[in-house]
């Protein structure tokens, strides 16, 4: 799969059974209904594979349809419920790729819809979700402290009867980052969405600064490679529109802390995808952490992923807590959560001793 997307292979040179194996790394990583959209067109594929082979990327384009139907729909249900909110709400990552009908928006599926406003604005905000329908997520008391005191967001709220999600943010990353990233100014210079008269969005420059930060600073890789691709995309989308747009992207990344962020981002984007990034711009990237992020946002198949890809997962999960958090909060939170763990797996000793 990634063979296709680098450009290094060409659909007809796949076998009946590559290609098979190809669907299911794309699946696995999330990327079937992308995949399927930009490269797995019925027309396209009728070209070298018979008609059963195709049903796969044909169901994906069928799925990719319905639910971006649907992420509109529930847009339409959050602007009803935020209407009267008196403040800018900002759409961020999948669901404002969606509503702005950019490149990274091609077939792209997401579990959860994005959303940030002024922190001053949250509490109001939370309670015409719940006065709408949604409910938050129920979490143990120190959990619920880690969100309202630590997070970036609030505990993620889901819809009581059509079960969507929000997660309602009122930052870009943690405040408690040890990366000082001025969140504030990003959201300062958010732009309106053209035409929506409600929506706003990150300005281009911030779309995939934020696209960068989100990759590099959270752990969560089972969807690495599809978020490694929407870089990928957003910036040769915001390439065409201004030719010195990778000068503008490392100017914005100097004003808000995202300077080295951005060049690792783009480095694999680069050694991955072929991103049209300048030399210049990304430098020379080389060492562990370059080497775990090329790890963990490759192929998640069991046949194809890397050999160490569970250990590069776990250390990068570490670098994800010790990033989040300051020396003394990241003192509490291992040890509640080490105390957490001790205290579930007595209980399930216990229960197997009583049985």
């Amino acid at each position: 799969m990634i063979g296709l997307l680098a450009g290094s292979v060409a659909l007809e040179q796949l076998t009946a059974e590559e290609y098979c194996l190809m669907i299911s790394e794309a699946r696995r990583s999330g990327l079937l209904g992308r995949l399927s959209a930009l490269y797995l067109s019925p027309q396209t594929l009728g070209k070298y594979f018979p008609e059963s082979l195709q049903i796969h990327s044909k169901s994906a384009l069928v799925h990719v349809e319905a639910f971006q139907r649907d992420v509109r729909r529930e847009l339409d249900h959050i602007q009803h419920a935020l209407s009267g909110l008196g403040a800018p709400v900002i759409l961020l990552k999948g669901a404002a790729y969606v509503l702005m009908g950019n490149a990274a928006a091609e077939g792209r599926v997401f579990s959860d819809i994005d959303v940030l406003v002024p922190k001053q604005y949250i509490g109001v905000a939370e309670q015409a979700l719940m006065f709408n329908g949604w409910v938050g997520s129920k979490l143990d008391p120190y959990d619920q402290r880690y969100y309202r005191e630590w997070s970036h967001e609030i505990p993620p709220m889901t819809h009581r009867r059509r079960g969507t999600t929000i997660d309602l943010h009122h930052s870009l990353v943690m405040p408690t980052c040890r990366i000082a990233v001025d969140s504030e100014k990003m959201i300062r210079d958010a732009i309106p969405v053209d035409g929506c008269g409600f929506w706003w969005r990150l300005k281009d420059e911030d779309m995939v600064l934020h696209a960068a930060s989100h990759l590099m600073l959270n752990s969560e890789f089972e969807r690495g490679l599809r978020d490694l691709w929407d870089i990928d995309l957003l910036f040769r989308q915001f390439s065409e529109r201004s030719e010195n747009f990778a000068d503008l992207l490392m100017e914005r990344a100097q004003e808000i802390g995202l300077v080295r962020i951005a060049q690792q981002a783009l480095y694999l984007a680069n050694r991955v995808f072929g991103t049209p990034v300048p030399e210049r711009i990304i430098g020379k990237q080389d060492g562990l952490l370059i080497r775990l992020l090329g790890c963990s946002t490759s192929t998640r198949h069991l046949d194809t992923r890397p050999r160490w890809q569970w250990l590069a997962d776990t250390l990068l999960s570490y670098r994800e807590i010790y990033l989040r958090l300051p020396n003394r909060l990241l003192a509490v939170h291992l040890v509640h959560k080490a105390a957490d763990l001790f205290g579930r797996s007595t209980k399930k000793a216990v229960g197997e001793v009583q049985l």
